[in-house]
């Protein structure tokens, strides 16, 4: 079980740099999977998907930051 002594926020900030790139990446291939032409490459929308999921846990942590 968790450590009752670490705040939420705590255990939030360490989760999120982890895993929104996960979800971008399964994003991006389930981008690929549902668009089938020929012009996409998986090779170029997960990495996408990955980097917008790094961005968006850059975001959130600098808000975490300002508010708490």
């Amino acid at each position: 079980m968790a450590d009752p002594k670490i705040p939420l926020s705590a255990r939030i900030a360490a989760a999120v740099p982890y895993v929104l790139p996960v979800i971008g990446g399964a994003g991006g291939m389930l981008w690929v999977n549902m668009h089938r032409m020929e012009f996409l490459s998986p090779v170029f929308w997960i990495p996408l998907g990955v980097f917008i999921g790094w961005l968006a846990s850059r975001v959130i942590l600098a808000l975490m930051s300002r508010r708490w």
